[in-house]
């Protein structure tokens, strides 16, 4: 059966600005509100830990998260995380040689789904800038699929029966969930703390079926699965 690999952006195809931009911004409601940032930063995450518990794309809306923020602190939004996010995507780049891993799955893999939490209004210039929209068949957001990584449907589309495997560098959305929807996992360990299995509460019980360090390995690997 022909083999459906649905690949990660942030964090293992590429690194962006946006985890910037969204510091800034929260530095910014802290001045205005006169609150420290840590108190701003909680409650962001409260917000957005909710909203990921109900698999609403809303949960990765940096605007949408913003903006209830300002609300519960009674000022108002300044400035727009997506629109910031525009003007500095030439800051983006390709993680581990990605176009020459690519062009090998092209070649190897069947179908590649660029699959992200990302919602497409902070990808798109992301996944543009970089050239990377070209090597897929498919990119797969959580306002095209109406739901996050952490819901089966997520990975309906495309709707085959072929095998599927899901990469990235995220435990709890690219290894915890996949496995439980039954797909086959290739965790990119990339030596980052997953904050999600603490705030979701997840035992890190589960182990992808594959880890490397490099997508670099990743050819070889898909070609096994």
């Amino acid at each position: 059966m022909e083999l459906v690999a649905y690949i990660d952006l942030d964090g293992t195809l590429a690194v962006s600005p946006i985890s910037g931009i969204i510091e800034e911004a929260y530095r910014q409601i802290s001045l205005r509100a006169g609150r420290e940032l840590g108190e701003v930063k909680l409650l962001s995450w409260r917000i957005h830990v909710e909203l990921i518990k109900k698999s609403s794309p809303l949960a990765f809306d940096w605007d949408y998260i913003y903006e209830e923020v300002s609300k519960i602190l009674q000022i108002s939004p300044s400035s727009r995380i997506d629109r910031r996010l525009e003007e500095l995507c030439e800051f983006s780049k390709v993680l581990d040689d990605a176009y020459r891993v690519l062009d090998r799955l092209r070649s190897t893999a069947g179908v590649l789904v660029l699959a992200t939490n990302g919602l497409l209004k902070y990808q798109k210039c992301v996944i543009e800038f970089l050239g990377l929209d070209r090597y897929f068949d498919l990119v797969l957001t959580p306002d095209v699929a109406g739901c996050l990584k952490n819901c089966s449907k997520f990975y309906s589309l495309p709707s085959t029966s072929s095998r599927k495997v899901v990469i990235g560098d995220n435990y709890t959305f690219d290894v915890y969930y996949p496995k439980t929807f039954g797909l086959k996992t290739v965790y990119v360990d990339r030596s980052t703390i997953d904050p999600y299995v603490k705030w979701l509460g997840i035992e890190r019980i589960i182990e992808p079926d594959t880890v490397i360090n490099s997508l670099e390995q990743l050819p070889n690997v898909i070609s096994r699965l």
